[in-house]
């Protein structure tokens, strides 16, 4: 019984994942409700929101050119731990206190990383709604 719901919960949050993605035609879903920071070239900086394709941050656009080459590590608090994720990308959009950014070809292990940010929130949001 309890792993039916937790397949039916699953599903639901796939399902919100996939609409929000056809709405904006990305390739990958924004998230935003994941606990995280970005340290891009040494300073941190609030994340609005990630994918598995880039981010958006909040920082002073004046300190960021369009093209410029960046490496970061996301800081995302799981239930247990703090995990650090290390890469780079490129800055591709800037607006007053926003800078998106894209990274770089993912490797498999971050890949993986990324994908248990989103099982820990998942797993989260289940024992949440249990109680």
């Amino acid at each position: 019984m309890k792993k039916n719901m937790f397949n039916k919960f699953i599903s639901a949050l796939d399902l919100e994942e996939d609409a929000a993605s056809s709405k904006t035609n990305r390739e990958h879903p924004r998230r935003s409700d994941d606990r995280c920071v970005g340290v891009v070239n040494g300073q941190m900086h609030p994340v609005e929101n990630w994918s598995k394709g880039g981010m958006l941050i909040a920082a002073d656009e004046r300190l960021f050119g369009i093209g410029q080459d960046c490496v970061f590590t996301l800081k995302f608090k799981l239930r247990d731990k703090i995990m650090e994720i290390d890469h780079k990308a490129k800055v591709v959009r800037k607006a007053p206190g926003k800078i998106a950014l894209q990274f770089e070809h993912l490797s498999h292990a971050i890949q993986t990383n990324f994908q248990k940010v989103v099982d820990d929130y998942v797993s989260q949001r289940f024992v949440e709604s249990q109680i």
